[in-house]
């Protein structure tokens, strides 16, 4: 079966990650947020795992940082709520230790 990835465009990493921690795509702001102000997705589906697949994202952060970012949006109460990237929180977590 032949696979239609070839076909997928994607955001370059500069043009995502442009200096100053800020830039627009598509309406929307990319922005370096801290860690302490993300908050899990209260019905998030999935576990996260201090397994060896989460070992292996603690190194890959820990080398080159996270290269995708997550999806947030802000709470009434104040910082994030993650939407996706929950394990790239806690990996960046685990690598900052």
């Amino acid at each position: 079966m032949k696979s239609s990835a070839s076909k997928i465009q994607l955001t370059g990493f500069h043009d995502l990650f442009q200096a100053g921690g800020t830039s627009e795509v598509s309406g929307e702001t990319v922005q370096e947020v801290p860690l302490s102000e993300l908050f899990p997705f209260k019905n998030h589906p999935f576990q996260v795992r201090d397994d060896e697949a989460m070992q292996k994202t603690v190194e890959s952060i820990a080398r080159s940082g996270v290269l995708s970012p997550a999806i947030v949006r802000p709470r009434q109460e104040g910082g994030y709520e993650i939407i996706a990237g929950h394990r790239r929180k806690r990996g960046s977590e685990l690598a900052a230790q």
